[in-house]
């Protein structure tokens, strides 16, 4: 079978793997949808030639063709995938931690979400297969895990209704962020952005107000809707020390700033502890996904509560996979989904 791995740095590699054989309690998945994700960009761009090769995808919608014995699904069913499952019984795992479960990985989407087959572990598909509603489009559905991992971020966080909440970063992430915490009832929810289409689809959909960060003070513009206090939250959704750095200065005395986004080994950070300790400044950083995140995360996008339609800006057949990793590289629209039917 075909899958789309990482080659060489920058580019996506076409690659032949056998079919996956699916075990007792398994199921095998034609995939219907899957995203493209900053973890596959950045993936791309640094190139990996290991063995095994590694295959992108793990924002999947797919459709069971194979039930292993005892599985708890049939063929036919259209489910939507976490891209792993915690073991759901170490200790972070019963301290509602679960994206620190130290299993998090041993069950994970067989190869990938971006190959003709997608093979599922027993634990995952017991416990992290999720049907998929009716009348949701896949390629909406396919926003499920990143809308799971912003629900992650925003329980972290504390986020009550009235907080005024500072987005850094005008991506899909952050325009997701915002989306998700208008649900829990924050006002005002300001995004903060460079690149003017994305701050406009962020104003048109999701938040109360956006600033481009190029042409105006964070920190002043936020205060400026706050009454000076500064924001009760920061989600940073941009992978960026600055960003970081511009977050803190826009957060009021006693709030919290989320690290949402990724960043390299070994970044840091200089950090005025004083302040930390005298203002009462709570700093946290979420990761990933659990299983009741991706539940929920479907019922919002089914329910229409985070529309999820204006995110979707590029379609790519499975065969134009390097256009859809391009197309989110190059920051050309907001979400690329890989459609394969």
């Amino acid at each position: 079978m075909k899958a789309a791995a990482v080659g060489s740095p920058g580019e996506v590699e076409w690659i032949e793997l056998d079919e996956p054989i699916p075990g007792a309690g398994e199921v095998l998945l034609r995939p219907l949808a899957c995203g493209i994700c900053t973890t596959d960009v950045k993936l791309v761009r640094a190139g990996y030639r290991g063995d095994p090769c590694y295959v992108l995808g793990h924002e999947l919608v797919g459709e069971v063709v194979v039930a292993g014995e005892g599985a708890k699904w049939q063929v036919g069913d259209r489910i939507v995938a976490a891209p792993y499952i915690p073991c759901g019984a170490c200790h972070t795992c019963r301290h509602g931690q679960p994206t620190l479960c130290p299993h998090l990985f041993e069950n994970s989407l067989d190869p990938g979400g971006l190959a003709e087959r997608v093979r599922i572990p027993r634990p995952l598909a017991e416990r992290g297969l999720f049907p998929l509603p009716d009348g949701l489009p896949i390629e909406v559905a396919a926003l499920a895990e990143p809308v799971g991992c912003c629900i992650q971020a925003i329980e972290t966080c504390g986020v009550s209704a009235g907080d005024a909440v500072l987005i850094v970063g005008d991506g899909p992430m952050g325009l997701i962020n915002a989306a998700v915490v208008k649900v829990w009832g924050a006002y005002p929810v300001i995004v903060a952005g460079l690149i003017p289409h994305r701050l406009a689809a962020a104003k048109k959909h999701y938040a109360d107000a956006v600033v481009n960060v190029a042409e105006t003070d964070l920190s002043s513009f936020v205060a400026g809707l706050t009454a000076g206090r500064g924001a009760d939250v920061v989600i940073v959704a941009v992978s960026s020390t600055q960003a970081v750095e511009n977050g803190l200065r826009a957060l009021r005395a006693g709030g919290v700033l989320n690290v949402f986004a990724g960043v390299p080994e070994g970044t840091t950070l200089p950090l005025d502890l004083r302040r930390m300790h005298y203002e009462q400044l709570h700093l946290t950083g979420s990761f990933g996904v659990g299983p009741t995140h991706m539940a929920r995360a479907l019922r919002l996008l089914a329910n229409g509560q985070v529309n999820g339609a204006p995110l979707v800006t590029g379609r790519f057949p499975f065969e134009r996979t390097p256009e859809a990793v391009a197309y989110a590289a190059e920051q050309v629209g907001l979400k690329a989904v890989v459609i394969f039917e």
